[in-house]
């Protein structure tokens, strides 16, 4: 199937899916946030919106930016596109600096600082934050409500989220449902970094602040390294282990 007929299937399954009970309450808060956020004349430029780098209803364009600028992955100064599925119930703070506490402040910036766009008012960033803090995650049918794999899951699956829990360390920053954590951390990547929810994480590459690891496998092996040394843990993951590490990340 070709690229473009993908996206559409995929934007199509998230028209459809429901609100949270909460998100219905707020519908029309949350319906002018919608047209807020794909509004290009909040940026200066009258091209630019929060659809750019977050288009499907708010995902992420797999890019690394500096400022406005698509920069190569790996790039020092660049930070890559986050996504915005489910938002709402992520612990970490937001921006990759980890020292923005809300989202309405971390909106305020981007329009002001990257899209060059004037002061918005009050109601424009209520709305627009409304409308992210409603965003669903993606579909996880091998997961239970708590983000726990269902027993129903394939056995990669559940062996991957027995490392995840248990000796890979992975849980210490990556707390369910949301799999994220308050606070920055230091991983050796060059410095201290918000920890991202791993919910969608399958599609939210490329992967860290900077964009510098193209697929899981390459995440899974450097955070690997780092949590042993950091641990001086004598344990091992074995290339069969961190496939199933991996089909358990794909499975968030």
């Amino acid at each position: 199937m070709e690229t473009g007929m993908k996206r559409l299937f995929i934007i199509a399954a998230l028209a459809a899916l429901p609100l949270p009970a909460l998100a219905q309450a707020n519908a029309p808060l949350i319906e002018k946030g919608r047209a807020l956020f794909n509004d290009t004349s909040l940026s200066a430029s009258g091209q630019v919106s929060c659809a750019t780098c977050h288009p499907m209803n708010g995902h992420t364009d797999n890019k690394t930016y500096v400022g406005l600028d698509v920069v190569p992955d790996g790039d020092p100064k660049g930070r890559s596109t986050p996504t915005l599925w489910g938002a709402g119930i992520r612990q970490a703070e937001w921006s990759w600096a980890g020292n923005i506490p809300s989202i309405e402040a971390n909106i305020r910036g981007i329009i002001v600082n990257r899209m060059k766009g004037a002061e918005p008012a009050k109601e424009t960033l209520e709305a627009l934050a409304a409308y992210v803090k409603s965003l669903p995650n993606g579909p996880a049918p091998f997961l239970n409500a708590d983000g726990m794999p269902r027993d129903t899951a394939p056995a990669d699956v559940r062996r991957g989220y027995a490392l995840f829990s248990g000796k890979a360390g992975c849980m210490t920053c990556h707390v369910p449902a949301s799999y994220d954590k308050k606070g920055p951390e230091d991983v050796g990547s060059g410095g201290p970094f918000k920890v991202p929810s791993l919910r969608n994480v399958s599609k939210t590459g490329p992967y860290f602040h900077d964009g510098r690891f193209k697929n899981l496998d390459e995440a899974v092996s450097f955070m690997w390294d780092f949590y042993k040394k950091k641990n001086d843990s004598k344990d091992t993951l074995s290339d069969a282990e961190k496939r199933d590490l991996v089909a358990f990340l794909r499975a968030l």
